[in-house]
């Protein structure tokens, strides 16, 4: 008899823990915001040539640097909360660009569910003469909403 009752507790065990999955997935928002600054490190002219967030085609100058100003911010939103990505280009005088990425991707585990997804941020140099790139997450590293990166270029 004991063992049937440990048995059955078991059981009911894992069927809540199965039952709180579809919880923790209607949990999502529809879309993830993403604040994005980007910091101009040099007194340099700073174009912004490819959005991925963008349609092809879609002019780009709103996002331009001029060499006066030390940063632009703007925001993203990104239709996917559980995992997407997005990336885009800045080029500078002297073939200098910058490309950058910011992405986040959930993680679930049985032992714990974790439903804010990761969030990542990278920057590399992709031009014909070596320029500094940096990238970082500085908040919402445990948000489902939102979260911010900052990007640099010299």
């Amino acid at each position: 008899m004991n063992i049937i009752n440990r048995s059955l507790g078991a059981f009911v065990a894992l069927l809540a823990t199965v039952a709180m999955v579809p919880a923790a997935f209607a949990a999502y928002p529809k879309s993830i915001k993403v604040a994005v600054e980007v910091w101009n490190d040099e007194v340099q002219n700073l174009q912004m040539t490819y959005a991925s967030w963008k349609p092809q085609g879609t002019g780009l100058s709103t996002y331009h640097i001029q060499p006066e100003n030390s940063g632009k911010g703007f925001s993203v939103t990104l239709a996917n909360p559980r995992s997407d990505s997005a990336t885009m280009r800045y080029v500078a005088a002297g073939g200098k660009k910058c490309e950058f990425t910011f992405s986040h991707k959930a993680t679930f585990s049985w032992i714990g569910i974790s439903p804010a997804p990761e969030k990542f941020a990278t920057a590399k140099s992709v031009g014909t003469a070596s320029a500094e790139c940096g990238a970082s997450v500085t908040k919402g590293t445990n948000s489902m909403e939102s979260y911010t990166v900052r990007f640099s270029m010299k």
